[in-house]
Order: structure tokens, then C-alpha cells, then sequence
């Protein structure tokens, strides 16, 4: 007679490798897959019912940003909720680590973390190397487990601050020496933000010599490009071109076309991913199911006035003339920078913040409400909240949307992190996976169901390097995620981003149930994962 500690009996295996999903009964001992196939006999500690139900792999979010907020709310329940099993963070350019204290207020303020919790600051601070960071991880009751790549843009502000120009001889050798101490501490790679300071004052040759390190380690680049609108095209052949040039495999983050005058342009960035991938290239891309974005409110200002870090910003913004010309440079139809009001329009973009009066409106509501012109509307909102506010932008279309979905080298991502249960901010941080597989696949035919499951963990896995997950195999990780096909839903609005999903029956990280009936009640099984 066998025995187990978990046997799923009766679910529709749909095991990540895009194959027909397959009636079989699942025994897990310890933290790993022990049997697939069909039980006539065996003793559990617990025995669970999957009849008319899927069977999935562990969902991997191939982009996260829980980096600060684990520290505040380690079960990251609102991943866990929604199946993610595995979530990959350091995304866009930030990680925690590396620090140096010359610059760490200007990381500080740059994360948008408050003074408020000293004790956690003072840790930080300390936080030299990527390793530090990690160990620091290990003791916490993690719910899902959590992989990390190092950000281009904290070494960067380690090493030189927010400077605007070509990092000297030395000062690129000392940002190549942290990438490879990340990467032997068992980071998964290098990313970029690219429309970010100080991202955006990074030339290509300068990526190119840092992935060099990275792909010596077997590691990727993962990059929000430099524009994701009128210059989209251009951007993604220089994320192909650092590939191309470094040996890197490259991961196009949150691949999107925004601002209406470029929709339709996901035809020429994906034919570029298709042409780079015959010539060899390795070349994939992330995305979330929503028509907005979000980051912060500042990054509307141009990049030549965060030289210096926040405070410096705010300076400029304060300053009648700066003020002024700031302005003008919005309005112009400049193409050398992400130009966020100019593409969205400040009708579309709207702020969260913890101002009751404002939280939720669009910055041409506030305009309105305060009779203010729209972009003065916009920088005093910026300096009443010292630069800290976020906001939601309204800029995508749904036929390039379902494009990107369905491209074989896409896989899903949330680009959220650690939400308050309470507030929280855009949807995709609770209901990316559910939407996916609720929306897309049963009530659209966006994708086949197994397709969907391929993008959500065994693509991941490949293109992570995470090499016991992703698949339903004998020997792999006990991740797993039962639903319900014709339940599943994200109920996540932009008005209650937190509202619960449904039909997530249970999710089982590293052997242990961790989510039953849509509700995390796990006991931390989740583990600190290094390449």
C-alpha cells in the first residue's frame, strides 16, 4: 500500500507542458510530487477531491515587486490567493540590495519608503551586498516562495547616486562587481527600468557590460524598456540588442503599446521577438490582463529633473521657473523620455494616495475640484505628497492586448507586490492569474486552457531558470494549484482592488496546503529560491 502525506484523487491534470490535461490522481510526500497516475490503495494524512476540477502546477508571476513589502506582510497573500506559488520580484530596475549608505537616502526616498519605521531602515542600510538581503529573507513565514533578480537601478544609485552621464572606468568596473556578487549570491539576474531615473541615464553599452556578467552566470535580463509608446519599436530592438551583444536571454517586462496613437504596434514589436528568436536570440516577454498601468505619479516629471534623487524634484517642482518650464516640456511631443500625461492625457490618469479627497480621482477631477489648471494640478500634487503618490494610467487596447497574450513566448505577471487589505492600489496585484484563466481563456477563447496554464509555469520556469517547478512530474516541487474552470474569476476592481477571487479551491506550496477555498491558511511553506 502506498502512502502519502497529500493524494489529490480525480482532478484533470493540466501538467504545464501545453498538452491535453488528463484524468490521474496525484501523491505528494514531503515537499516534492512522488505518483502520478492512478491510486487503488494508499494511506494520507490528508486526502483531497479534485473531481471536476484542474490540477495545475504552481503558478510562477514572472514579474512581481513584493521586495520591501515582505517584510511588512510575508504570506503575500494576495499572490498566494490568485495560485501564485513562485513570485519573482526585483523587477524594473530596484531591488532591496545592494546599499551604500553615501546614497542610501537617496534609495530611500526613490523606493518611496517612509522614516517612520527606523528599525527596518536601520536594517536596510546595512543591506551591502545581495546576499544580506536574501539571508534576511530566510527566517520568515513566506507564503509562496520568492526568487529575486538584482535592479540595474539601485547598483547604479550605490555606486554614483542619481547622476545624469556615462558611469566612469572605475565606477562601471564597481557596478560589474555587484552584479557578479548578486548573481553568486543566487540571484536570477539583472533588470532594468529604463523610463526610471536613474535607469533612464544609462546608455545601451553600459547594460551590455553589466548582462556580460550576468550571462556568465547563466542568468537574464528582464527590462521594462525604455518607452512603451511612440518610440515602442525602438525599444524593443534595443532590449533584442542587448541580448544580442551580451549573450543574455532577454525578458521584455509588461510588454504593452500605450497611448492611442500607437495602438496596433504590437504587430511590429512582436514580429521583432519572433525575427529575434530565429537568429537565436533568446527573447520572451511578461504581461499583465489590464488595459491600465500604474507606477508613480512623478514618473510624469522629465528625467533631467530627478537628477539628484526626490528631494532634488521637489526642489525644482517648488521653483516658479523650473515649475514653468517643467510645463512646457510635458506638453511638448518629446520622444527622447516616456511622456506618461502626454500619451495618457490627465484624464486618464488616476492617483492613489492618502489624501481622502484625491485617493481615486483622476488628476483632471482634482483639476476640476480645485480649479486648478491640469498640470499645475498635477506637480502640487506631487509636492503635497512629497513625491510618494501613485497612480493608475488608463492607456492600453485590448486587441493588442489579446495579441501579446496569445504569442507563444509571453508568460503572465502581475507587476504587483504586497498589498494592504484594506486599500491597496490596482487590481492585477490580487486577480492577474484568475482574470487570465476566467476571462481569456472560458469566456473569451482567448487562449486554450492549457496554453494559458504553459504561460502561467512551465514557460517561467524555463526562462527563470527555476528548474524543479513549472511541471506536474514526478519528482518536481509539490506547487500545485486546484481551481475550478468554470468558477474561476477575478473580482478585483480599479474602485476595490482587493475584492477576493473565486473558484481557487486549494493552492499547495513546497508539500503544504497554503490556500483553501479562495482563503490563505497556510503556515509559511514558502522558501527563498537562488539560481
Amino acid at each position: 500500500m502506498q502512502k502519502f502525506d497529500i493524494l489529490i484523487k480525480n482532478g484533470r491534470v493540466v501538467d504545464g507542458t501545453s498538452n491535453p490535461g488528463y484524468l490521474s490522481d496525484i501523491g505528494i510526500s514531503g515537499d516534492k510530487i512522488k505518483y502520478i497516475g492512478r491510486v487503488k490503495e494508499a494511506e494520507a494524512k490528508e486526502i483531497i477531491d479534485a473531481r471536476g476540477l484542474i490540477v495545475a502546477p504552481g503558478f510562477i508571476d514572472m514579474h512581481g515587486h513584493s521586495d520591501g513589502g515582505i517584510y511588512e506582510d510575508s504570506s503575500i497573500f494576495n499572490m498566494i490567493e490568485q495560485g501564485i506559488t513562485t513570485e519573482i520580484s526585483g523587477m524594473c530596475g530596484f531591488s532591496v540590495a545592494p546599499v551604500s549608505e553615501t546614497y542610501f537616502e537617496q534609495l530611500r526616498r526613490y523606493a518611496g519608503v517612509g522614516e517612520s519605521d527606523s528599525n527596518l531602515i536601520e536594517k536596510w542600510k546595512k543591506m551591502s551586498s545581495f546576499k544580506h538581503y536574501l539571508d534576511s529573507l530566510e527566517d520568515l513565514p513566506l507564503g509562496p516562495n520568492v526568487a529575486f533578480y538584482v535592479g540595474h537601478g539601485t547598483i547604479r544609485i550605490a555606486v554614483m547616486g542619481f547622476e545624469d552621464r556615462k558611469p566612469t572606468a572605475d565606477e562601471l568596473n564597481k557596478m560589474k562587481d555587484l552584479v557578479e556578487d548578486a548573481m553568486e549570491s543566487g540571484a536570477l539576474g539583472l533588470t532594468t527600468g529604463l523610463i526610471y531615473p536613474p535607469g533612464v541615464y544609462a546608455d545601451k553599452k553600459e547594460i551590455i557590460e553589466l548582462c556580460k556578467v550576468v550571462a556568465k552566470y547563466g542568468g537574464s535580463y528582464a527590462s521594462h524598456i525604455r518607452n512603451e509608446s511612440h518610440s515602442v519599436v525602438e525599444a524593443v530592438k534595443e532590449a533584442i540588442d542587448i541580448g544580442r551583444h551580451s549573450g543574455v536571454p532577454v525578458i521584455i517586462s509588461h510588454h504593452k503599446i500605450a497611448g492611442k496613437a500607437n495602438w496596433g504596434l504590437s504587430t511590429e514589436t512582436l514580429a521583432l521577438i519572433e525575427d529575434a528568436n530565429r537568429e537565436g536570440i533568446d527573447v520572451a516577454l511578461d504581461q499583465y490582463p489590464y488595459k491600465a498601468g500604474s507606477t508613480g505619479l512623478k514618473a510624469t516629471i522629465p528625467p533631467k529633473y530627478h537628477i539628484g534623487g526626490t528631494e532634488a524634484l521637489l526642489k525644482r517642482l517648488k521653483d516658479p521657473a523650473t515649475r514653468l518650464q517643467i510645463k512646457k516640456d510635458i506638453m511638448q511631443d518629446d520622444r527622447t523620455w516616456e511622456n506618461l500625461a502626454y500619451s495618457c492625457g490627465l484624464d486618464n490618469i488616476m492617483v492613489f494616495c492618502d489624501i481622502p479627497d484625491v485617493n481615486g480621482k483622476t488628476v483632471a477631477d482634482y483639476a476640476s475640484l480645485t480649479e486648478k489648471e491640469g498640470l499645475d494640478a498635477l506637480i502640487d500634487l506631487l509636492i503635497e505628497t512629497k513625491a510618494d503618490a501613485g497612480a493608475v494610467y488608463f492607456m492600453m487596447d485590448e486587441i493588442d492586448i489579446e495579441r501579446i497574450m496569445q504569442n507563444p513566448y509571453t508568460m503572465i505577471g502581475t507587476d504587483g507586490g504586497v498589498v494592504d487589505k484594506k486599500s491597496g492600489n490596482h487590481p492585477r496585484a490580487v486577480g492577474t492569474f484568475p482574470k487570465v484563466l476566467g476571462q481569456y481563456v472560458r469566456e473569451r477563447k482567448v487562449l486554450r486552457l492549457e496554453d494559458a496554464i504553459r504561460k502561467m509555469t512551465s514557460l517561467p520556469a524555463q526562462k527563470a531558470g527555476l528548474k524543479a517547478k513549472g511541471l506536474i512530474k514526478e519528482g518536481f516541487d509539490a506547487d500545485l494549484v486546484i481551481f475550478n474552470p468554470e468558477t474561476i474569476i477575478d473580482r478585483a476592481t480599479y474602485q476595490e482592488p482587493t475584492l477576493k477571487n473565486e473558484g481557487l479551491n486549494y493552492v499547495i506550496v513546497n508539500g503544504k496546503v497554503a490556500v483553501k477555498d479562495n482563503k490563505y491558511i497556510g503556515v509559511g511553506s514558502g522558501k527563498v529560491i537562488r539560481l
